[in-house]
């Protein structure tokens, strides 16, 4: 019966990633680096979390905490009984956002989340077509996301845990006037307790309709991802995700985590990460982060190098309860069995 689950699982994933190229052929002008600049709302892009950000992004495999809101809704079902996430990312010149996500466990088997993201601009003078002043004005985004994931309890076993995770998002857009539009993610994720235990990932994300500023609509940026990761070793962890957005051609992202246990409810931690497009664009690609675990709390700060650009950095505090221990390292593997001593109520 394992053997067969794990099968059914393996096909599922390979249909999806499969799926995900032959959707992206909706548009030859799309899914490609001709497509540069042919969809709006990029700041569905910026990444949240700092521990995700140090790794480069490759995180839709990883998550398993109150950020895969928006990496990837599939993870959320790994929180313990509730988890949340703040984050603050001073981005280039004088832009910023945050980000601040919560997700609660409704029962062993189902979690309900919901985040929201704020960008800040800064405030840009305005003129018109002569070149007139006439005073300036301040653009600024949200994203409203509400999440619900729930496990596969019928592929899901001591040695597998496999769930999905769906997300509707409200998005909003001002610059001079505002732009509405809603869009909706998808993911599915699976963890095997093997030798040596590794995950895999397929997310599709910003699927919805585009932004209409004044007359003409631009479509959101639909990304597909497929994600894998390995712990080699114990306090190890190497990750990749193959991105495949709509406004580019595909992109590798890669990242690395190495941890220290002091005591049980200790962890600190060091992280790397590469994406090959930055690298390509010469806007940096390579991203370097920090981490501590005390307890309930997990702080959190990636650094990250854009070449002429600047540089950026992000900082993130993260609260478990109870305390989240590495999901190859609990004493109960799997999460979907029900916990003793906690109520859902």
């Amino acid at each position: 019966m394992k053997k067969a689950n794990a099968k059914t699982v393996l096909s599922a994933l390979l249909g999806l990633a499969c799926c995900s190229p032959l959707l992206a052929v909706e548009d030859p002008r799309y899914f490609s680096s001709k497509a540069v600049g042919a969809t709006t709302a990029d700041f569905l892009n910026l990444p949240v979390g700092a521990r995700a950000s140090a790794m480069g992004g490759a995180y839709s495999a990883i998550s398993e905490e109150a950020s895969a809101v928006y990496w990837n809704p599939a993870g959320l079902v790994q929180i313990p009984k509730l988890s949340a996430v703040f984050m603050r990312a001073q981005y280039l010149e004088e832009i910023s956002y945050q980000y601040a996500a919560y997700a609660h466990r409704l029962s062993y088997d189902t979690v309900l989340a919901g985040s929201v993201l704020l960008t800040d601009i800064g405030s840009i003078p305005q003129t018109d077509i002569s070149g007139n002043t006439l005073g300036s004005f301040t653009p600024r985004d949200s994203v409203y996301t509400i999440s619900y994931s729930k496990a596969i309890l019928e592929f899901s076993d001591k040695d597998i845990d496999v769930s999905i995770g769906v997300s509707a998002k409200y998005i909003k857009s001002s610059i001079v006037s505002s732009a509405r539009s809603y869009a909706a993610d998808v993911g599915i994720m699976t963890y095997n307790f093997s030798d040596i235990p590794y995950r895999l990932a397929v997310t599709a994300t910003n699927m919805g309709g585009g932004l209409t500023f004044d007359k003409e609509s631009n479509p959101l940026p639909l990304t597909f991802k497929l994600g894998a990761a390995v712990n080699p070793f114990r306090n190890m962890l190497v990750a990749a995700d193959v991105v495949m957005p709509k406004a580019n051609r595909p992109n590798l992202l890669l990242g690395a985590e190495l941890a220290t246990a002091p005591n049980e409810l200790t962890r600190l931690c060091v992280r790397a990460g590469l994406n090959a497009q930055k690298m390509r664009e010469s806007v940096g690609g390579l991203s370097l982060g920090l981490g501590a675990t005390l307890h309930f709390f997990s702080l959190d700060y990636a650094f990250i190098p854009m070449g002429e650009l600047g540089t950026t950095h992000r900082l993130s505090l993260t609260f478990d309860f109870p305390f989240r221990s590495p999901i190859f390292q609990r004493r109960d593997r799997t999460i979907f069995t029900k916990m003793k001593g906690i109520s859902f109520k």
